[in-house]
């Protein structure tokens, strides 16, 4: 369809039975340096994380053993931390991270997630992602949470943001 061709960014979620995992597709309409560049960059990163909503980047140190710490600032006034640990960032092929929600009622409950850059074409780039829940019980809580709804604004945020 016409629209479809239009949206610079879309994201398929898969949630497999009988598995901790979640499984994404995210297509976007750019070339790979750039799509890499605005996950690793912090200035870029910033722009589109938090759905597009305002975010406070406390640390974020994007290299194999470093860490990152955000908050994103809702509309309503309302802030929702996140953080994790860079296990690898290798330029342009992928990011093997961690990534936990820190309003849970105890800290650990953590999502380790696999990122991985394909360039389809000269201006359009694929990112497989892989992640995985310590139980199913979380990962089906994540999920009911509203994940793949947040997860998608935040794509759309950055086909906006690498339209420009």
């Amino acid at each position: 369809s016409q629209q479809r061709e239009q949206e610079m960014a879309t994201l398929k979620v898969t949630v497999p039975e009988n598995s901790q995992n979640i499984v994404g597709l995210v297509t976007i309409k750019a070339p790979l340096e750039k799509v890499f560049g605005a996950y690793t960059d912090q200035a870029l990163f910033a722009k589109w994380w938090g759905r597009g909503h305002r975010l406070k980047v406390l640390r974020f140190d994007c290299k194999d053993g470093g860490g990152w710490h955000v908050a994103e600032c809702t509309p309503d006034g309302k802030e929702y931390e996140f953080a994790g640990c860079f296990h690898e960032v290798t330029q342009n092929e992928r990011i093997i991270q961690t990534f936990e929600y820190l309003g849970m009622p105890e800290r650990g409950h953590v999502f380790l997630e696999r990122a991985d850059f394909f360039a389809v074409d000269e201006g359009t780039t694929e990112i497989r992602t892989l992640g995985t829940a310590q139980s199913r019980e979380e990962r089906d809580g994540l999920v009911a949470s509203g994940m793949e709804g947040g997860w998608r604004q935040s794509v759309e945020a950055l086909g906006k943001l690498l339209e420009k």
